[in-house]
């Protein structure tokens, strides 16, 4: 069924421009809960046995969870601890097995434990031997228990752990990125009119809303900067090198917070680095290849090297683990064909996976996002010459797989706007046709095309923000 709502149309031609300094954010949106759990053991001989371990497949599982299969049946060591979920969303772990010897330590959570069956009712784990640091996450229930199981991985010889610790935090609705005013799971078609610098938003909950925020040559950059869930409207000046973002939705122009936060020729980078659940402020640096983050959830400052001038900054979450990855796509690489190379440092595992990938040609504008619905970005291009969606789903080890997919959706012109727009936590295929004022998305709930007309020629399209391109 299509979906057609007739508000405004313009007629005038628009030019892709000043996109370069754009990004899209790809990277699931959770409100962190009070209340977490932290738990404190070993692993000894004395420790009860089970009968076998999961496989190790390296894939940490994400919001969405996972299941496993048996490795091998010869009996391990374990403890396990169960806990009745407060909220029904995500639990994310946070295992510290520093304290254990090699990567000989693993953790798995069960919506019920059985020693007997340990790959049976399987709802999370890392995916790999824990050696340092390591995070997973996994679906809840409020009021309904689930158990974690610490054990180690092989019988003879024994390599128990003298001492771990994992710290378990909670969210709640968690969806996909891109413009939502209500919280509500599903983005809304949002378009800045630089004329008047309003940011008009008609909502999938109902309404339609007016925010004046903000000057023509701003950069956009909205995101969920106080953590209530509801996108705020957000700009960049790169005249003054001064972030904004509204504080409601009510009045933004006169209650807002302004940041000074960059210098002249930084790209803006907003996503949320620290896994608070709050977009952090954050620029990169292109004649160093740093990127300088402002962490919203102890108000101090991280930089890191990654990248050099020329590259395009990439803001997504590769790895699932609700934190922005550091990441580039590198135009015109050496040697490379396709001449797009894609480097991530994933944050998971403490920085332990890095991750290079050709995917794209020259003129392709980059759209991660998570149109495979397992928690992770993918890495995706759209080609503006044939409207082609060029995506390789994230499932198998370091984040990149062998499922790739290339869909026709839209045409030379128009400006991608990848997000969720029927709710199902899948990024949508979506374009914005300043032609004539339309948005374009195909509901990967129901494979039926959305049409809805909102904006104008010269407006530019706010929900994904902005795809980038050389």
């Amino acid at each position: 069924m299509k979906f057609v709502r007739c508000l405004f149309t313009a007629t005038l031609m628009f030019a892709i421009v000043s996109l370069s300094n754009q990004v899209v954010f790809s990277q699931y949106v959770c409100q962190l809960q009070a209340g977490s759990v932290v738990q404190a053991g070993s692993l000894t001989a004395a420790d009860p046995t089970q009968t076998g371990r999961v496989v190790r497949g390296g894939i940490p599982s994400t919001c969405v969870g996972k299941s496993n299969t048996l490795q091998n049946p010869t009996p391990v060591n374990q403890d396990n601890y169960t806990f009745n979920a407060p909220v029904t969303g995500c639990a994310t772990v946070d295992f510290n097995a520093t304290g254990c010897g090699g990567a000989t330590t693993q953790l798995v959570a069960y919506s019920t434990f059985n020693p007997a069956a340990p790959a049976t009712n399987v709802i999370g784990d890392f995916g790999f031997s824990t050696v340092g640091l390591a995070r997973f996450s996994f679906p809840v229930t409020s009021g309904q228990p689930y158990t974690l199981v610490v054990h180690d991985i092989i019988d003879t010889p024994n390599v128990f752990c003298a001492n771990y610790t994992f710290t378990v935090t909670y969210r709640t609705g968690c969806r996909q990125p891109g413009y939502d005013q209500t919280n509500d799971g599903r983005a809304d078609p949002t378009v800045f009119r630089p004329s008047t610098a309003n940011w008009m938003t008609t909502s999938s909950a109902g309404g339609t809303l007016t925010q004046n925020f903000g000057l023509s040559a701003d950069i956009l950059t909205p995101g969920d900067y106080t953590g209530d869930g509801n996108t705020d409207v957000s700009i960049y000046r790169p005249s003054t090198n001064v972030w904004y973002y509204g504080n409601n939705t009510v009045n933004p122009g006169q209650n807002f917070t302004s940041t000074p936060w960059g210098v002249a020729n930084d790209i803006p980078v907003p996503g949320d680095y620290d896994s608070d659940g709050k977009a952090d402020i954050a620029i990169w640096r292109p004649s160093n290849g740093t990127w300088f983050v402002l962490q919203s959830a102890t108000n101090t400052a991280t930089f890191r090297q990654f990248g050099s001038n020329g590259d395009i900054p990439v803001t997504a979450d590769f790895d699932g683990d609700l934190r922005t990855d550091f990441a580039i796509v590198r135009p015109n690489a050496p040697g490379v064909t396709p001449n797009y190379q894609w480097w991530v440092l994933q944050s998971n595992f403490d920085f332990g996976f890095f991750l290079t990938f050709n995917w794209g040609i020259a003129g392709d504008l980059i759209v991660p996002g998570d149109y495979d619905g397992n928690g992770k970005a993918d890495i995706a291009v759209w080609r503006p010459s044939d409207g082609v969606w060029y995506i390789v789903n994230s499932n198998t080890q370091n984040a990149v797989g062998t499922g790739r997919m290339g869909l026709q959706w839209g045409a030379m012109n128009d400006i991608p706007q990848p997000a969720d727009y029927d709710g199902d936590r899948i990024t949508d295929v979506a374009i914005f046709r300043p032609s004539e004022g339309n948005w374009y998305a195909r509901n990967s709930a129901t494979n039926t095309p959305f049409i809805i007309n909102w904006g104008m020629s010269t407006d530019r399209p706010a929900t994904a923000p902005f795809a980038r391109q050389p």
